[in-house]
């Protein structure tokens, strides 16, 4: 009950307010974290004011170029003096390499032959002497690599008849030979094949897949497309032929034919008026396209599990 002696502030009793961070472990990693920030950001300061206080001006160009790029003046103050390389030396190197017609020829040279992994060691050893010319050194190593080499092949489309099947049709599986590019009639060329693909000899009915992607095969399956025990025909594009035999494969599917189709080639089709190669830019109806099969995205997804 209040009276004359109540007093009018009431006194309000407050504890002392606890530590943060009561136990011990704590209070010194915090102490650390902070002697250990304070030093980076320091250091980080000197790091930046010591080049600027130290160096002399001439050596800081942009410092007078802050508006615009460095000119050559400039740029050769930076450049190291000696007697072995000037700066307009290595100017003139920079602006006239590679010459262009040199780089035609090299390319024209590594062309004309086949260069599959294994094969025309003579290119090697050329890339092997140009490079030593040039006084850089160069060796020859061998590897041991797997890969497959075909010994024949054959595509033939097969139609039933009353005796069992008949020849329909069969694809030569050989590029037009062209007068104009003499590499269409080496004796050693490489033949038109999937790398890596597997050996055997498969009969039986296909399907049309589209491209060949996850999606394309997805479609047919919720359209209940049979693809069990089947070939796929697949176009070239949108994915990695290795990806489509991969998936094919995973399906149980048991071939996979791939081809190019006028499709991908854009505008440049003879269908449009180019002639194709060598006349024009539009492609040879002969063109096979070659590489290799290997499901290289599943390889690089075990590869970054191993890192991991």
């Amino acid at each position: 009950m209040q009276n004359e002696r109540t007093p009018l502030v009431a006194t309000v009793h407050v504890e002392r307010r606890p530590p943060r961070y009561r136990s011990f472990p704590h209070s010194t990693f915090r102490r650390f974290c902070t002697i250990a920030l304070s030093v980076t950001l320091v250091l980080a300061v000197i790091g930046f004011a010591v080049p600027y206080a130290l160096l002399p001006g001439d050596r800081l160009p942009h410092r007078k170029h802050r508006h615009g790029p460095l000119g050559d003046q400039a740029y050769s103050k930076l450049w190291p003096q000696g007697d072995d390389l000037t700066f307009e030396d290595l100017k003139e190197i920079i602006l006239n390499t590679p010459d262009e017609e040199q780089a035609r020829t090299w390319s024209q040279y590594y062309t004309s032959g086949p260069h599959l992994a294994g094969k025309n060691l003579s290119q090697a050893l050329w890339t092997r002497d140009v490079w030593q010319a040039a006084g850089v050194k160069a060796d020859i190593v061998a590897y041991d690599v797997y890969i497959n080499y075909p010994i024949g092949h054959r595509l033939a489309l097969l139609q039933k008849s009353k005796h069992g099947h008949k020849v329909d049709y069969e694809c030569s599986l050989e590029e037009d030979v062209l007068d104009d590019d003499p590499t269409t009639a080496l004796e050693n060329g490489i033949p038109t094949f999937h790398g890596y693909s597997a050996s055997g000899n498969v009969t039986t009915s296909y399907v049309f897949v589209n491209f060949g992607t996850y999606q394309d095969f997805e479609d047919l399956r919720t359209r209940n497309v049979s693809l069990e025990g089947k070939i796929a025909l697949a176009k070239y594009g949108r994915n990695f032929r290795g990806l489509k035999v991969k998936r094919a494969q995973e399906l149980g599917m048991v071939g996979v034919v791939m081809y190019s189709d006028p499709q991908e080639d854009g505008e440049m089709t003879e269908l449009n008026g180019h002639k194709p190669y060598p006349e024009g830019p539009a492609r040879n109806p002969s063109s096979v396209q070659r590489g290799s099969t290997q499901f290289l995205s599943k390889h690089v997804i075990c590869l970054l599990s191993d890192v991991y």
